[in-house]
């Protein structure tokens, strides 16, 4: 009985990270802005881990729970490392102008 309420909170959980995933990723798509564009795929990620959990749970199968986990944890650190290197090249002309200015 505990399994199946922790799944409903999981299923839950999942239909608010999609909505609000493929929302912002359709405004980040729409505007051109990329940084938001990866928090609506870090969000759609979320939303598959957490449905694999919610059917390992569900049909009590480990492999689902270790899949969600595996695939959660990879997607992360990969949109994390993508988010880095935008952030940074969107800061660098910035301070290449600041820097060159300067310099005169």
């Amino acid at each position: 009985m505990r399994s199946e309420i922790i799944a409903g909170m999981l299923v839950l959980v999942s239909a608010l990270a999609a909505a609000r995933g493929v929302r912002t990723l359709g405004r980040g798509a729409r505007d051109a802005r990329p940084l938001e564009v990866v928090r609506g795929l870090r969000g759609l990620v979320i939303a598959f881990a957490t449905a694999a959990f919610a059917a390992g749970l569900l049909l009590d199968l480990v492999g689902l729970i270790v899949l969600g986990a595996v695939f959660l944890g990879e997607e992360l650190y990969e949109t994390g490392v993508l988010a880095l290197i935008i952030r940074s090249g969107e800061r660098a002309p910035a301070d290449g102008a600041s820097s060159s200015s300067a310099r005169r």
